[in-house]
Formats: structure tokens, C-alpha cells, sequence
């Protein structure tokens, strides 16, 4: 799906603006005679303009700072031109609207950047240098960035909503296409070396383990006698359910290969050497999953559906407004 010009891109991975035309068209760059191409409402773009649009988009700045445009549509003059329609038509009802951002906003704006990022407006400045970008264009930037976010409150926000049985549906939607993850019970020994146990925790390891594939009964036991996990040893060990891609890159690559009532090799990772029981295996299901997991499916969707209604607002306002290219009879 074509990226609106309404959305944003990181800057620093920390902060989001946009506007594909967030530097501006300067009049010095019009020349004096130029050809309009096309008319939106009361205002035109001109042949300038979209020379002007490809250069920025194809700028080492436009890039970094506002994450690009697909080249395919660069390619294409009526795709370009379409997104320099709908610029103008944004930019039309941000003003219509009465929701330009003011120098304090836009101040505020870049000074939680900098405090976001830990750095200094120096070194900011420095970093537009090299992009061959300067301070203006980078606050002119944000302020479009911000009455782009003012736009979508007032105009697309209020009507987003994604309802639980959405999100279960979606989940159940997928997983059912991507074999659903399952989930696994286990039980872990742990042995670090600066508690407990003088002894080497790889040695150690392997003695367990030699113990335990003879008789993995005694793996309760021997949590209870050589885990320095004290909040779970007095229980055995068990540490609880987990899915394949919520367990350390060390657990994931190993457990899944594990039988049900069988004990994984010894697992080293940061925290000491670990012996692991897998107790239960069990189908995914939504309703065992973590509040964190399904926040992240609703985001998904509202993000979906934001791109959507925003698709539908656009269409909305282009089929309200007066747009001519040049060279089109008149309506009648």
C-alpha cells in the first residue's frame, strides 16, 4: 500500500514527523515563466514544483529524515502528481481547520528530541549539516509533522476503534495460517557460579544431567538441592508457560526439539548454565495470551485502519474540491 503523505518516519529511531513536501517549495526555485500542471481549489502546482518534489525526494535528507518514497512511484507522473495533490489538499485543511502548529509548539517539539536522543542542539545541528539540510527546513519539518498529527486527531482519530472480538478474530485468522506457536510449561535448574555452588557450573551441569536422563523424576528434587534460582526452587523449578518467540534466542533454538517430561542439555546463558524441563505443551490461545501480545495486535489493526480512513478522507476531499490539469476543457 502507497505510504499517505500524512504519516510519519523515525528520525533518530525516537521521534516521528513527516509530509513528503516537509522542506517546502521555495518561490525563488519558480521560474518566471512556468507552466502550471495542475489546480487545486484556489492554488496550483506548477511544473517547477514537481521538478522541485523529485529533487528533494531523491536528497540524502529526504531520505534519513522522512524515510523516502517507494522509487516505483517516482517513476510515475501520475502517481507523483497524485501525491502533490493531496498535499495540497492537507495542507488546504490544516488551514481550513485552524490547526497550524505555533513556534512554542514546534520548540517543544524539538526539544524533547533532543532530550529523547541525549543530545545537544549542537550536535543536531551538525547532524543536518552533514545531511545538507539546515535548522529551518528541519523545524519547518516538524511544524508540518505536527499539524499533520493535529489533522488526524480531529479528523480520523475520534473514529478508530478495534474491538477485542476483532482482535481475536485476527489473532485466530493468522495463526491458524501460520501453524499457531505452542506453548510450553518448564522448569528450570539454574547454576551461577557467584552463588551457592563453589564448584564450576558447567561440571555441575553435566552431572545433573547425567542424573536426570536416567531418572527425570528427580528433577524437583534436585532444583530444591543445586538451583540458584531462589524464587523458584523450593517449587521445583517451574517458571511457567512460554512461547517459542518470548523465550531467550539460547531456550528457543533448543526446547521446542524437546520432548514433553524430558530435560533439554545444558543451556548457558548470561545468567549462569541452565537445565530445563519441558512439563506441557499446549496449543497457543488467544485467551492465554499476554495483555502485552494482544495490545500489540490492537495496534497493528488501528494502524491498518488508520491507513485505510485515511485513504477514505483523502478521496473524500479530492471529490469535493475543484482539481484540473492543465490542458482540461472547463466543466460545463
Amino acid at each position: 500500500m502507497r505510504r499517505s503523505l500524512l504519516r510519519s518516519q523515525p528520525l533518530f529511531n525516537k521521534i516521528i514527523f513527516g509530509g513528503a513536501l516537509c522542506l517546502g517549495l521555495s518561490l525563488s526555485a519558480r521560474n518566471l515563466v512556468d507552466r502550471t500542471v495542475v489546480t487545486v481549489n484556489d492554488e496550483v502546482v506548477l511544473e517547477s514544483d514537481v521538478a522541485e518534489f523529485h529533487r528533494k525526494t531523491q536528497s540524502k535528507s529526504f531520505q534519513e529524515l522522512f524515510g523516502g518514497i517507494n522509487p516505483e512511484v517516482l517513476k510515475d507522473p501520475q502517481k507523483t502528481l497524485q501525491l502533490l495533490v493531496e498535499e495540497k489538499i492537507i495542507d488546504q485543511q490544516v488551514k481550513k481547520l485552524e490547526l497550524k502548529a505555533n513556534d512554542q509548539e514546534v520548540d517543544g517539539q524539538i526539544r524533547a528530541i533532543l532530550k529523547r536522543n541525549s543530545i545537544t542542539t549542537a550536535q543536531l545541528g551538525e547532524r543536518l549539516k552533514q545531511l545538507g539540510a539546515t535548522l529551518p527546513d528541519y523545524r519547518e519539518g516538524i511544524r508540518r509533522q505536527l499539524e499533520r498529527k493535529n489533522l488526524i486527531d480531529r479528523e480520523i482519530r475520534p473514529t478508530l476503534e478495534v474491538s477485542d472480538e476483532q482482535v481475536r478474530h485476527f489473532y485466530l485468522r493468522t495463526s491458524q495460517s501460520a501453524k499457531a506457536e505452542k506453548e510450553y510449561k518448564l522448569a528450570h535448574i539454574l547454576l551461577d557460579a557467584s552463588k551457592k555452588d563453589a564448584k564450576n557450573p558447567d561440571v555441575r551441569a553435566k552431572e545433573i544431567y547425567a542424573q536426570l536422563q536416567k531418572d527425570p523424576v528427580q528433577f524437583d528434587a534436585l532444583a530444591k538441592q543445586y538451583s540458584t534460582d531462589s524464587s523458584t526452587a523450593q517449587t521445583g523449578g517451574v517458571i511457567g508457560y512460554f512461547s517459542p518467540s518470548s523465550m531467550a534466542k539460547e531456550f528457543r533454538e533448543v526446547i521446542p526439539k524437546i520432548e514433553v517430561g524430558h530435560v533439554a542439555p545444558p543451556i548457558k546463558t548470561s545468567a549462569g548454565v541452565h537445565l530445563v524441563k519441558v512439563i506441557e505443551a499446549r496449543a497457543s490461545d488467544f485467551s492465554t495470551l499476554s495483555k502485552e501480545r494482544k495490545d500489540g495486535i490492537r495496534a497493528q489493526l488501528l494502524e491498518q485502519e488508520m491507513d485505510r480512513k485515511m485513504q477514505l478522507w483523502l478521496e473524500r476531499k479530492k471529490a469535493e474540491s475543484y482539481i484540473k490539469l492543465s490542458g482540461e476543457k472547463n466543466d460545463s
